[in-house]
């Protein structure tokens, strides 16, 4: 297969959805020699908000300090390579190809057998094939979903486990309450293991985090938030001692970065290569600046945690009510994130995110209706965009509310012919 074919083929697994657990990326993993098990150091990374951020810094943090690091993460912005990472370098289209076209015959074999594995089972187990042989030191490892019965979660002993920012989504898989989803991404804690934990989870997902680790004998290292300075191209904080930048923007990154700060640390990574590797961090449609006349804004949030950090950065970076150009998925509690930012914004604008589990343009556009009285439906990107332009009037303008929808419109937005 070429590299168009590879994509198409595992798109194609979409249609066995997303099933939890363990035995299918067993059974892959085993046929391949199992790739994960052949002596890679791995940071393992959970939670519900901040994942991808925070997986980012500390892969740069170890390329800073010498290590052959591979980054695994999920979902993709711009290019769907972007999952598999080494120093930086996202997998060339000729060798993801030849990994697929390996893995092919296998996963029609298990077909075969009544195992039927999912896209994101097939893709974990070409990751781990990717890096083992080209020969990773460490992989830092971001979980798709939960954790405990993620196809991630078949590596034995990480070097660190990171919980994110834990929150209320995907509730019909992991739980409704906070307690039932850390459990599930308390799942990626091994015994022994050292863990790092986001500064400030929710009470009932705090407790869980504490209580597993006690049971399972592990460190737990929670860092303290430091005061920061704030401008809309970086901010700088004082940390254990150390002076840092960051050009990933909002208070819940300056969270973020602690955390993988506390990570490297634990990994004996040392403070030079820690600010260095920091301060080059960057992220795609992470209150991204795409312009500054005018201020256009593209942010992956897609819950109600991330709306809040978005509303927290529409409240310090805007000075007049911004446009929401923005596309939810119907298993979000999208209502929930739109009561957040909705308020905030002058005008909304609703259309479909490339995904077979969107919400309509429309029946995203009702559920804004409740929280801002100016809301337009859009047949598509370019529409959307240029109707954000006219009636914005100058005013910012944010596009939001799903990476799905961030990996289409950044391209057009990039090329928008009204900005400066």
């Amino acid at each position: 297969m070429n590299y168009a074919e590879s994509v198409r083929f595992i798109h194609s697994r979409l249609k066995f959805g997303s099933r939890p657990g363990l035995d299918n990326i067993r059974r892959i993993t085993s046929l391949l020699g199992n790739p994960q098990s052949s002596g890679m150091r791995f940071v393992h990374i959970a939670g519900t908000n901040g994942k991808g951020s925070i997986s980012t810094m500390l892969s740069n943090m170890l390329i800073k300090a010498g290590f052959k690091t591979g980054l695994y993460i999920s979902p993709y912005v711009v290019n769907f390579r972007e999952r598999f990472q080494i120093n930086g370098e996202m997998i060339s289209a000729k060798d993801f190809a030849k990994l697929a076209s390996r893995v092919k015959p296998l996963v029609e074999q298990l077909d075969l057998e009544g195992v039927c594995l999912t896209e994101f089972e097939i893709i974990t187990a070409i990751a781990f094939l990717y890096f083992k042989e080209s020969g990773c030191d460490y992989v830092v490892l971001e979980v798709g979903m939960g954790g405990r019965f993620d196809a991630t979660n078949i590596i034995e002993s990480p070097d660190c486990s990171v919980i994110a920012h834990i929150d209320l989504d995907h509730t019909a898989v992991l739980g409704e309450t906070y307690e039932q989803i850390a459990y599930e991404k308390c799942g990626i804690i091994k015994s022994g293991c050292p863990v790092v934990s986001y500064p400030e989870q929710p009470d009932g997902a705090k407790a869980v985090i504490e209580k597993t680790a006690l049971k399972k004998g592990c460190a737990l290292y929670v860092p303290q938030v430091p005061n920061a300075d704030f401008a809309i191209n970086k901010s700088t904080f004082t940390f254990e001692g150390e002076d840092y930048e960051l050009k990933l923007i909002g208070e819940h990154q300056i969270k973020n970065s602690v955390t993988a700060i506390k990570a490297a640390k634990v990994l004996g990574i040392q403070p030079d290569d820690i600010c260095a590797a920091l301060k080059s961090t960057q992220f795609f449609a992470r209150f991204e600046v795409i312009s500054e006349k005018p201020l256009l804004i593209l942010d992956g949030a897609h819950n109600p945690d991330g709306m809040t950090a978005l509303a927290d950065n529409i409240k310090r970076y805007c000075d007049k009510k911004p446009t929401l150009v923005i596309g939810m998925l119907k298993d979000k509690e999208y209502e929930s994130a739109l009561s957040i930012v909705a308020p905030l914004c002058e005008n909304i604008i609703t259309l479909k995110v490339p995904n077979p589990r969107t919400l309509t343009a429309a029946q995203l556009g009702k559920s804004a209706r409740k929280f801002c009285k100016n809301v337009w439906c859009a047949r598509g990107y370019e529409s959307a965009l240029n109707m954000a332009y006219e009636k914005s009037n100058g005013a910012p303008i944010i596009v939001a509310g799903s990476l799905y929808l961030a990996s289409v419109i950044r391209p057009k937005l990039l090329s928008f012919d009204k900005i400066q």
